[in-house]
């Protein structure tokens, strides 16, 4: 993996943690999404629009691939708002980025992706890591049955992100660099499409109405962070294995242990500094991969 796909994917991982910061802290979780989606568009459109000329480039094949994994991406999103509504940051965020777990699988089964012993071994330790920081046996904090419930809600969300991952990396694949963005904003829009019915059928119009005037401010944050994630991780993923930059963007854990550690001076103790050497290990075992 090369340290341009290593940098990309990492970028992108600090943005994933971001927006999901704010999605834990709004009310609603599932019109905040959506919300948050539709400034992520309003970010990218205008980019893809200047170029105008690209759509046309646009290969059928890429742009149904853009838009199943879309509809996975949509449901990750939803089973993800839904462990945030029943259960702690520190139990859903680790579970709901499990995909490594799940895409070597697929990357195999259907992209014929080979992985090296280092590959392999980068990704069983960055998982394992990933899981030990917030999970660990010496750990004084009990997991009640609400914190079950969104531990299968998290579980599911990293199912669904698996499956739009692979396919994800099938569209990126499929077209040259210049038409990145293009196909970043299909996928935006895909997805506030998907979860856009969902949430203006689920809900009625003053909720969703409500959630916008509540939180302007954090919804353009987490738009801008959610495309900053978007972007950095579709170029990553252009030039390196999925399965390898999947496990890396769980770097994002590892980033959120050390700022609460520095910043909250939260106390995690020794499982967790051991955890976060694993991670450590892990991503460099990708890197020289």
């Amino acid at each position: 993996m090369s340290f341009e796909a290593l940098f990309l994917v990492f970028i992108s991982a600090l943005f994933h943690v971001g927006w999901n910061f704010w999605v834990k802290n709004s009310k609603n979780k599932q019109i905040y999404i959506w919300w948050m989606f539709t400034s992520a568009f309003l970010v990218s459109s205008p980019i893809s629009i200047f170029h105008f000329s690209g759509w046309e480039a646009m290969p059928t094949k890429s742009t149904l691939a853009c838009l199943s994994a879309g509809f996975m991406f949509s449901f990750y999103q939803l089973c993800t708002a839904k462990a945030y509504q029943k259960g702690d940051l520190s139990v859903v965020y680790p579970l709901s980025n499990l995909t490594p777990l799940f895409v070597p699988i697929w990357a195999v089964c259907f992209l014929h992706e080979g992985l090296s012993f280092l590959g392999i071994i980068g990704i069983l330790l960055t998982t394992l890591g990933a899981c030990l920081i917030h999970f660990s046996p010496y750990s004084e904090e009990k997991t009640n049955k609400k914190n079950k419930k969104a531990a299968l809600w998290a579980l599911s969300a990293s199912f669904f992100a698996s499956m739009g991952a692979v396919l994800d990396k099938a569209g990126v694949d499929l077209i040259p660099q210049s038409l990145l963005i293009h196909y970043i904003t299909l996928m935006i829009m895909f997805m506030l499409f998907f979860l856009g019915i969902w949430a203006w059928i689920r809900f009625p119009k003053n909720i969703i109405l409500g959630e916008i005037k509540k939180y302007p401010i954090q919804i353009l944050i987490g738009g801008l962070m959610l495309s900053g994630s978007f972007v950095f991780f579709r170029y990553g993923i252009k030039i390196c294995p999925i399965s390898y930059a999947v496990a890396v963007r769980r770097g994002g854990i590892l980033i959120g242990v050390w700022l609460g550690i520095l910043f909250f001076k939260e106390s995690h103790g020794f499982s967790r500094t051991m955890a976060s050497i694993l991670i450590i290990i892990g991503l460099i075992l990708l890197k020289l991969a």
